[in-house]
Parts: structure tokens; sequence; C-alpha cells
């Protein structure tokens, strides 16, 4: 590059500022520090400012900071005054000049403008590009380079190698040992040095070396402040000139001498009003130092801190664009750069691992098929450019923050994806912004894949739902007790909302009723990680409940045990009915045994009531009387207890008529009302029209006259019994919950409360069992309740008890009712005493010696002549001697080899008119009704009287065997 060329005549040499002389100290003496005035410099590259020294902007009056990166046209005071200028630089270089000083106005801080000698020369760089060197003086004694062309030429190649030496491109440092040759060979000096300063740790680091042998020391050299030359320099901010360095004992440092330095130059380099470095010229021979020298050095000292300072911009600025890069890269989120066409300019390797795909693949696509856009890949449509591809919210995004520069901030978005050919539904957090990248728009596209999170918070939020729906009670603890979770379940099985009990402890609120087995759970929980099994606990209000657990152990991420999930089930319910179930069963069980015992019993009793009537009337002693009525009656009583047992336990069927309760409400509240004692009060409660029941009317009131005993029984000290009617429907929810045997229906229910002393919980479900009884010995038998659920239960009711200790009890009979039948009462009118036989042969078969003998006994007393057998064979050989002669037969329906039906099956085949009496004991129905099926014409139950059996003969022999009443029974 050719220097910067005086203008010819001596017009221009005269318009050059006059040489300034040193301004402090001799240039000639030891240890003197001078300060020189010098241009300031600037480096333009394409009419851009890219470099600018401290003193180029000082003498403006501007900060470096502000003029780095303007245009030079932005210097001047107009554009006019730029075009003039620029047009007399392009004319001085057509004329194949480098260079031209010339007189300019550019504008200042503060001011409107000031007048400058301004020098400019320019080249070519490596790229191509123009560079200008500027340079800045205002005239008032300032130096310039050398007016000997020769010798301004060569330090204009100098700054032209410097500036390609400090901004060659690539990573790393500047050839600065290179630079510090270049300075060598242009000031004269051998050794040559440029020191960075490092304020912080008080050193000097030796970055360009010419003259000196550094191979055994380390690199880059690092050497305290105050053991070097240069220690001066950075002290007083000036030049520093020593050309006797070995006589100065302060200047004898060790590598000093080991150097043998004599002349030692140091040059201040600045940036602003920072101290960047030193510019060491040194020789080991005395080096004279002229005003020339010193004012040229300036000079150069200015240039070479601009290079300096610009190079330690950019390499900042490298550094932090390879940090940037290395987080940008590494970021796990997907990041972007769309130009204004929406294309990629730039992906991270999180976009590129997310698409599968290399990022340098990425670059030019579109947003549909950088992302693989269903419709875009699978389809062929150009992203968001035809009918069928409109603009997405993705491409939406990018849109409206290149028109509006307002970005999205995490923006869900739902898009189809491809992944391995399959179409994939993927939710996407959307964030843009408008940013600026080497002068042009881009938008920043940042995407977040939170497909799976959304995932997981749907179903998180539909189990939240479920758990809240459900009527099970779930509940989350921690190992402390404490309550964590809480839903509506919970609430309502125990009464407390999740308000209330959140941060509360189980213990606390108390509806865990037994310690120690929760104690076992946690246990089991901790050692298994689940437990299950049945607990008792307690509502806020006190109330019992049974509950069905079940508790899981919830673990952190890592493993470690942190909470326990219980879901409690509701059984209380459930328990009652088992409860219910397990006691007809057992009651059942009872009646099976009770049933084989009346048995027999009845065959002992019967002979017994017949004989005792048939010897009353032989019997006239009045004591014998007495007797034989003492004996009648504990007989009957024994029927009686017999019939209480059977009827409790099977149900035993008596006459069922339409049965009007209120009327044996009536009747049971005249009598309790006479015999009862005078302290308890009786108060009936009807509705008033009670439906009808079909029924037995004596069991029925045996029902009822035994709840009110039991209710008398329970108040001694007196109290209030109340009778109560009602009539109710049960809908299928309902009778689930009343009761094991309740069907959906209507129903009469017929109270009987009492406030005597109440049953205790623990005997509620024993109350019903025969011979069970809380009352002392001698006042009960145990059968009243047995008696009563027999008969309820026969008839297809239920009985429901509510007992509290200290208050009474309430029992409820539930009897189907027909609410579409009306009727008056049942009429039930005595009997005539039966009339004498008159001579008719009757077939007696009973496998009862007793029982045979008695009922002859008795027939031929009212003249009936029996015939006798033990079994059905028998009586069918009797049969087959005598039959012309039988006109009836009595037989009992349980005998060996053949019983009651199949013999009279046989007799009906033999004898289709023959009347038939049928010999049960209670609880014997099956075989009734397949006798009456085979032909039977009455039953017998046992024990019977003489009077019944003497009235069943005479009401077969009045009936003739089509079952219409008649005059004759054939004799």
């Amino acid at each position: 590059m050719a220097g910067i060329v005086h203008a010819a005549g001596s017009e221009m040499s005269r318009e050059l500022p006059e040489q300034g002389g040193v301004t402090s100290g001799e240039s000639g003496g030891a240890d003197s520090t001078v300060e020189i005035s010098c241009a300031g410099h600037a480096l333009v590259c394409e009419g851009r400012l890219v470099g600018v020294s401290s003193r180029f902007a000082t003498l403006l009056g501007w900060s470096v900071e502000t003029l780095q990166g303007r245009l030079v046209s932005d210097l001047f005071p107009s554009i006019a005054e730029w075009e003039k200028i620029r047009a007399r630089l392009r004319a001085v270089w057509r004329s194949a000049q480098d260079g031209v000083w010339l007189r300019a106005r550019l504008r200042k801080q503060g001011e409107e403008w000031g007048e400058y000698w301004v020098g400019v020369a320019s080249w070519a760089g490596q790229g191509g590009q123009v560079w200008e060197s500027w340079w800045l003086a205002d005239g008032m004694g300032v130096e310039m380079p050398p007016k000997d062309p020769v010798h301004r030429e060569r330090w204009l190649e100098v700054y032209q190698r410097l500036v390609e030496l400090a901004w060659s491109e690539g990573p790393g440092e500047p050839r600065f040992d290179r630079m510090a040759e270049e300075l060598s060979a242009l000031t004269g000096f051998p050794i040559v040095t440029l020191e960075i300063c490092q304020h912080e740790q008080a050193t000097l680091v030796y970055r360009g070396v010419c003259g000196l042998d550094l191979a055994d020391l380390p690199t880059p050299l690092e050497v305290p402040m105050d053991v070097s030359l240069s220690n001066r320099v950075v002290a007083s901010g000036q030049m520093v000139i020593e050309t006797e360095v070995g006589e100065s004992p302060a200047q004898a440092a060790p590598l000093v001498r080991r150097w043998g330095i004599r002349t030692y130059v140091g040059v201040p380099l600045r940036a602003g009003s920072q101290l960047i470095g030193v510019l060491g010229l040194a020789d080991r021979q005395p080096h004279p130092v002229t005003s020339d020298t010193i004012r040229l050095l300036a000079h150069l000292g200015d240039y070479v801190a601009m290079l300096l300072d610009r190079w330690q911009a950019r390499e900042s600025l490298r550094q932090s664009e390879t940090e940037l890069r290395a987080v940008y890269d590494q970021t796990p989120g997907i990041i972007c750069l769309f130009d204004p066409q929406l294309r990629v300019v730039r992906a991270n390797q999180a976009a590129a691992a997310f698409v599968g795909r290399p990022a340098e693949s990425l670059l030019g696509l579109p947003p549909g098929a950088f992302l693989g856009c269903e419709a875009c890949v699978r389809r062929g449509y150009e992203c968001g450019t035809t009918p069928d591809c409109p603009a997405c919210d993705l491409r939406q995004a990018l849109i409206s923050t290149f028109r509006d520069g307002k970005g999205w901030v995490r923006r869900q978005i739902q898009k189809t994806l491809l992944r391995e050919s399959r179409p994939v539904e993927t939710v996407l957090l959307v964030s843009t912004e408008l940013v600026q990248s080497n002068g042009s728009d881009r938008v920043l596209l940042c995407l977040e894949d939170v497909t799976e999170r959304t995932q997981a918070e749907m179903r998180i939020r539909s189990q939240a739902a479920l758990l809240e729906v459900t009527k099970d009670a779930v509940l989350v603890r921690d190992f402390c007790d404490r309550i964590l979770y809480w839903n509506e379940g919970a609430s309502a099985l125990y009464g407390w909302s999740a308000a209330e009990v959140q941060g509360r402890t189980t213990h606390e609120l108390g509806f865990m009723v037994d310690a120690a087995q929760v104690s076992e759970a946690v246990a089991a929980v901790q050692e298994r990680g689940e437990w299950s099994g049945e607990m008792r606990h307690r509502d806020r209000s006190g109330r019992e409940l049974a509950v069905q657990s079940r508790w899981t152990l919830i673990r952190r991420s890592d493993g470690f045990p942190k909470a326990i999930l219980i879901v409690n089930t509701d059984i209380t319910e459930r328990k009652r009915l088992e409860n219910q179930l397990l006691r007809s069963q057992r009651l059942e069980s009872i009646g099976t045994l009770a049933s084989g015992l009346a048995h027999d019993l009845n065959n002992v009793l019967s002979p017994i009531l017949m004989a005792v009537q048939y010897l009353k009337e032989e019997v006239r002693s009045e004591a014998a009387l007495t007797c034989l009525q003492t004996l009648e009656t504990c007989a009957q009583r024994g029927a009686a207890i017999i019939r209480q047992v059977l009827t409790f336990a099977r149900g035993v069927e008596g006459t069922r008529v339409l049965v009007q309760w209120k009327h044996l409400v009536r009747e049971v509240e005249r009598i309790i009302t006479e015999t009862f004692p005078r302290s308890i009060q009786v108060q009936v409660r009807m509705t008033r029209r009670p439906w009808l029941v079909r029924g037995d009317p004596t069991q029925l009131q045996q029902v009822l006259m035994n709840l009110c005993v039991n209710a008398r029984d329970a108040m001694p000290q007196g109290g209030l019994l109340t009778l109560r009617l009602d009539n109710q429907t049960l809908g299928e929810a309902e009778a689930q919950r009343l009761h094991v045997k309740a069907r959906p229906g209507p129903y009469t229910v017929l109270s009987v409360q009492d406030t005597g002393v109440g049953i205790p919980a623990e005997l509620l479900d024993k109350i019903f069992d025969p011979f069970f009884t809380t009352k002392p010995l001698g006042q009960g038998t145990g059968l009243g309740l047995a008696t009563v659920l027999g008969i309820v239960e026969s008839h297809g009711g239920f009985v429901l008890v509510e007992s509290e200790v200290g208050k009474g009890s309430v029992f409820s009979v539930y009897l189907p009712a027909l609410p579409q039948e009306e009727m008056g009462d049942t009429d039930l009118q005595p009997r005539s005493a039966p009339g004498r036989g008159q001579g008719q042969r009757v077939l007696v078969v009973d496998d009862e010696p007793a029982v045979r003998q008695i009922t002859a006994a008795i027939l031929r007393s009212h003249g009936y002549d029996p015939l006798l057998a033990a079994d059905g064979q028998e009586g069918i050989a009797v049969w087959e001697r005598q039959g012309s002669q039988i006109r009836a037969v009595i037989t009992d329906l349980m005998m060996p080899r053949m019983d009651g039906p199949a013999l009279v099956r046989k007799l009906r085949a033999l004898a289709p008119e023959l009347p038939i009496i049928c010999i049960t004991g209670l609880g014997e129905e099956a075989r009734i009704g397949e006798a009456r099926a085979a032909g039977a014409r009455v039953s017998l139950a046992k024990p019977f009287t003489a009077y019944q059996l003497l009235e069943a003969l005479e009401e077969v022999f009045k009936t003739p065997a089509g079952g219409a009443p008649g005059n004759g029974a054939g004799g």
C-alpha cells in the first residue's frame, strides 16, 4: 500500500501542523517520563467504523463505545459535506494516489462541529473488502506520520500489516510475535514486546516478543508488575524512556539482568480511560531516542492500542458466541431460528433429535417439513400455501411475531406428526421471540414436547375424578399420621370435609377405633407394601361403622416410602344383613332338629290327650277327675310348646284368610289393658285404613301378644307401651337395605314400642334363638320371640328390631299387604259336639302302638268298629281281607316300609270313594300335600284330642267323595 501522499505545492505543506517536542523530561536522559500529543486513529471497513482509538474519540469528544460501529458519514455535519469529501477521496484514488490529507468539519460532542486535519489511506482486504485508515488531528502541534515519503510509505505498510495480523480470521490469538517483528523493523529497536495488563493479578503477560529467547520460560510469560520494566508505565500511564537501565538499582530486575537490556522505551496502550497494555522497545546497546522517534512511537502506540482493544472485544464476543453456541446446542429444549420466509436458518441438537434428522439437514425447511407434519410429509402439501393446508398455529406464531414483534409465551398447540411413518398426536408448548442476527430479523422458536406430561396430567385428572365420584372412602396419610388427601367418599362416610381434615392426624380425628390394629396395618404395609382386612371405625357423630380396609404403600421416585393410600369400603349394612342371614341359617338348623324331636313327642302326647278324655268319661271320682284334668293341661301345654318350636322353625301354616290387623290390635289392646299392671300405659296409633293381609288370625294374634308380653317384662317399673299400625311400600333399594328377606312391594307394618330397659347390642343377634332368654329362671321359656319370628316368616314377612339400653325397644313386623282387597272380619263360630257312630268299620294305621290302642278305644266307646295296622303294608293286607267292610281309613303319614302317602295312593286305586283321614306331625306339610293329592280328605295334626278325631270322622262321613257335603257316608 502506498503511504499518504502530500499534495503538490507548498500550500499543502504549509497546511500540515508544526512538529511538537517532548513535553516532559529530556529525551536523552535516564529515568524520563514523557507525554506526547499524537493523531487519533480509526479503522473503517465498508464505510463503517470498526475500530476507534482513544485519541480519535477524545479529539471528537465522544466515547469509544459511542463511535464504534457507526457510519463514517455520521461524523460529518451534513450528507452534502460528506459527499464532497467522499468525491475528493475518490478523485485522489483514481489518480493512483493511495491517500490524502485534507481539512474537514466534523461533529463534536456538545458542539455543532469542529475543524480537523483528516488523513485517509485505503487498501483491499483479504475478502475483497475495502479498508481505510483514518488519522485525525486538531492542528495543535500534533506531529503527523513521517514527512519523508519513503519513511512514511514504510509506516503505512506496517500499519496495514498490523491490521492484517491483528484482525486475521480464525480462532485463537493473533500472531503477536509477527506484530512485534514488524514493529521492530519499523522502529529500529531490536527488542520489541507486547505486554497485556492483568490488573486483578498485578501481572503483565508477554503476548508478542521479538529479540528475546523465552524458550526455557513458561508460555505465555507472566511477570509481576513490581519487577517489570513496564511497571512505571502502568503506574504513571505515560511513556517511559530509560537510556541506561543497568545504572538504576530499582530496575535491576532478574529478567533485565538476564537479557542485558540497557535502553528501554515503554509506550502505554490505552482503550478509553483504561490502560490495557504496554508496548516495550529495548536494546542491549545504547540507543538514541530522538524527539521524532518519541512522536512516531506515540502515534504507533495509539494505533496498536486500538487494534488490541478491538481484538479483545472480538475475542470476548467470539468466546461469548462459543459459550452461547454450546448452551444452544446442549440445551434440552427444541430451539430454531427462522428467517422472514419462514425457513430454518439454525437448529440445535435437541431439535435434530426431536425430528430424528441431522441438524444441518434441517436448514431451509419450512415449519411443517421441519417437524414432520403429517399433512406436509404424507400428503405432499406445501406448508401453509394451499387451501388444504392453511396456516397452522405454529406458522401463525412465526408470522405474528415477525409482523407485530410480539412473541408467544408457552402457548399450547396440538399437531399430528409422523414418527416412523405413524401419525402421533403431539402436544407442544410454543414460545417465540423476535431477535436481530447480523443485522437481519429472525424469530427464535422454542418448543417443548409436553405430550407425555399432558397425557399423564389427563390420567391424573381422570383418576382424581374417579376418586372423587367413587363411594369408597379414599385417603392418603404420611408416616407421621397426617392426612394428605381426603376424597368425597371419605367425607360422606365419616362426616368431615376435606378442608377440615387437611393436615390433621387420624388419631386426632379418632375415627380409627382400634389403635392396635392400625399399628399392625402400618407395620404390614412397611414390610410387605400392602395390608387388607376388616376394621371398626366411627363417624363424626360416633356411629359405629364396619369397613373393608385396603392399605397400599406409596413410594417416591427413588423408591423411598412416602405415604400410605387407604381405601375403605363401608360394609356396615352388609355385615348386618350377613348376621341376619347367619341367624336365619342357625334358626333353620335348630328347626330341623326340633322337627325330628316334635314328631316323637307328638306320638307320646297324642295318646295321653286322647286317653285323658276317654278316662274322664269313665271316672266319677272328683279327685280322679282333678288328676285327669291336670294331666290334660300338662299334655296340652307340652303340645303348645312343641307347636311354638315348630312354628318358629318351619313357619307352620294354619288357616289362611284375609285378616284385618286393626281388629286384632283392638282385641289385644283390650286384653293387655285389663291384665297388665296399672303402671304401664297403653296407646294405639293406627293409619285410617290399614291394608289387609292374608294369614292365620290365631297365629297373628299370638305374635302380637308375645311382643306385648315382652314389652311388659321390659318395663318392671312401668312405662309407655305403644302399638302402631301403618301402611308402607318398599322400593328395591329400601328392601335390600332393610332386611335380607325383604322384597319390594306393599306391607302392613305393626310396631310394638316400649320405654323399658332396652337390649344390649351384643344380644340383638341372639334374642330370636329358641330357649334364649334374659329373664330369671322360671319366668320365661325363651320361645316367645322365636315363635314370633317363625309365624312372621311363614307369612312371608320379616321382623326388625331397634333398641338402646335405658331407652327402650321397637319391634316392627312387616307382612305383605293386599291394598286392593276389601272385606269384613273373619267370623269363626264354634261347632257342635260330634255325634256317635253307627258301627262303621274304620281302619287305623299307625306305627306307634300307643296311638293305635287309644285311638281304637275311643272309636269303640263312640260307636265305631276299629281295625288296627302297624304300617302301610300291614294296612293293605287288612284291606285285602276285609276291604268290603271298611268305611274309612285313619293313617299316619310317617311310617316304616310304606308311608302314609303311598298307602293313600294304593287304597284310592282299590277304592276311589273310600274316605281317608291323615294323621301328621307339625312340619310335615310336604307329606300332607302329597297325601291330599293322592286323595286324602281330612288332616289331623298331632297331638290331637278325641273330640278332634271324632269330629274328623263325622266330617268325612257327611261329605261325599266329590267334596260337597252329603247326607250319608255309606254304612
